[in-house]
């Protein structure tokens, strides 16, 4: 049902996209962005690991030691067609990674990682040459990645003293779908006469909602099977509670800050 909607909007916008293209005026209406809001959203939190780090030798505390690891990239792009001068349509696909690892001495190390993608269609109005408001309708999907491995000394005997030790490897990922609404408002700078160059900051929120089973629900259904399914309901609250910050609030809902960068022709 979300992927129709999300089909039938997609060609509503490309048909007035096709119908608006006949007409003959005389300013600049293609305007391809690339966004570094995610860019830096996601280094920030890359950097996340080697900061801690950098406090801990401040205050004399060795943190490397601890083998805790974080990643991330992020990266947004767009295009959009100026219907007239006050109204445009735009397309956008954007991508978003962080992940974390951590090593627990000699005894394993844990993984975890995310991941979320979107496609959305867009529609913006100008209330003048500089300032716009812009609503989204999307799809949006979040996968996280759950591993872990765990070494355990192997048990020596007559025939083998120095047995190596016995490592188990284990993973899944559970991937959730939405449906994503949002809304922004914006500014477009346009250093070109007019056309060239042009900087789009814009601020907003971002909403996605998913009748599917939860995060939680998926990764306990992974662990346990159908013990998970019995969990108690605080737990599974708090659980709840914990990780619904990912998708509501980062990857797929939240706030959303805009640091385009493009080109308008």
């Amino acid at each position: 049902m979300k992927k129709a909607i999300l089909l039938t909007l997609i060609l509503a916008v490309l048909s007035a996209g096709v119908a608006f293209a006949q007409e003959e005026d005389d300013f600049p209406k293609n305007v391809i962005t690339v966004d570094l809001g995610p860019t830096v959203a996601a280094l920030l939190f890359g950097g996340t690991s080697s900061a801690l780090e950098g406090m801990g030798k401040i205050v004399g505390l060795d943190l490397s030691q601890g083998g805790f690891k974080t990643s991330g990239f992020g990266i947004g792009a767009q295009y959009e067609r100026l219907l007239t001068e006050r109204v445009g349509v735009a397309g956008r696909f954007a991508y978003m990674q962080m992940g974390t690892g951590s090593t627990l001495g000699d005894f394993g190390k844990t993984s975890i990682d995310i991941t979320s993608f979107s496609i959305e269609a867009h529609i913006k109005y100008f209330f003048d040459e500089t300032m716009f408001v812009d609503a989204m309708l999307g799809y949006a999907n979040m996968t996280a990645k759950f591993g872990y491995e765990v070494s355990l000394p192997g048990i020596p005997s007559l025939s083998n003293p120095n047995p190596p030790p016995t490592i188990t490897k284990k993973g899944f990922e559970v991937p959730r779908d939405y449906l994503k609404l949002g809304v922004k408002l914006g500014w477009r700078f346009d250093f070109g006469e007019p056309g060239g160059f042009v900087f789009e900051p814009s601020f907003g929120w971002s909403f996605g909602i998913s009748n599917s089973p939860t995060i939680v629900d998926k990764a306990s259904a992974a662990l346990m099977g159908d013990k998970g399914k019995s969990m108690d309901s605080t737990t599974k609250q708090i659980l709840e509670f914990l990780t619904g910050g990912f998708d509501g609030l980062v990857f797929v809902g939240g706030p959303r800050v805009v640091l385009a960068v493009g080109w308008l022709f």
